[in-house]
């Protein structure tokens, strides 16, 4: 049963940090599993009848919902192999990382956040929800005084040439532009994660987002089908 993360597990990832090397690894490989690993876990236990009431087809099985701790350096100038910090992302099962709508919650030693979104730059998923917010402006709008009630910011890169259609309410500006986007929580206090309580954190905001999710996988599998016909992918 998940009882909050333990006080262990920030200090490992910043002794990680700072001795970011297979041999500080290989000698820490079981405090990793008992500090960290297995507490995200149990998070990952606790967060999943929640999860499957969002979406019966969430993916919720620890190991494929938790980040590896190893970083894929091949295209990074940044060449060190452990990560520190973990996240846990929450999507439809067999889906790709990138391009596909997921929550997130993420621990690092500065910060936790979490929130819900598109992770990677998809152009026929934001071309979908441009159509739709253009549409259906309102099933945007409505979504706003939730997000700022809870703390939720707007993220992600933007087009720098794109400008939004005449007549898009100005508050809907900003999400017309993204090349990526998700909403993320602001403010948050690192001292949450804890208790037991944070999983009732999160799984509360998670609902509020629930409707949020919903369009941004509607518009990645509208994107889907249209590239399906095409003959090409996402």
């Amino acid at each position: 049963m998940f009882q909050g993360f333990g006080k262990e597990m920030i200090p490992f990832f910043l002794d990680l940090r700072f001795h970011n090397d297979k041999s500080f690894m290989d000698a820490n490989r079981e405090r990793y599993c008992r500090d960290v690993r297995q507490p995200f876990y149990d998070f990952i236990g606790a967060m999943g009848p929640g999860m499957q009431r969002i979406a019966e087809d969430m993916e919720i099985r620890p190991q494929k919902c938790l980040s590896r701790i190893n970083r894929d350096t091949r295209f990074s100038r940044d060449k060190s192999p452990y990560r520190d910090h973990l996240w846990v992302s929450f999507r439809q099962s067999g889906m790709p990382n990138d391009g596909t709508p997921f929550y997130w919650f993420e621990v690092s030693p500065e910060h936790v956040s979490w929130g819900v979104g598109i992770w990677g730059e998809s152009r026929p998923a934001m071309d979908a929800m441009r159509r739709k917010m253009a549409a259906r402006p309102d099933d945007f709008l409505r979504l706003l005084p939730m997000l700022k009630k809870r703390g939720f910011f707007l993220a992600g890169d933007e087009w720098k040439k794109m400008k939004p259609p005449e007549g898009l309410p100005e508050a809907l500006g900003p999400w017309y532009l993204k090349k990526s986007v998700y909403a993320e929580r602001a403010n948050t206090s690192l001292q949450w994660i804890y208790t037991p309580e944070i999983v009732d954190r999160v799984m509360d905001d998670y609902l509020a987002l629930a409707p949020l999710y919903w369009i941004f996988r509607g518009c990645v599998e509208e994107a889907m089908n249209q590239m399906d016909e095409q003959g090409g992918n996402v």
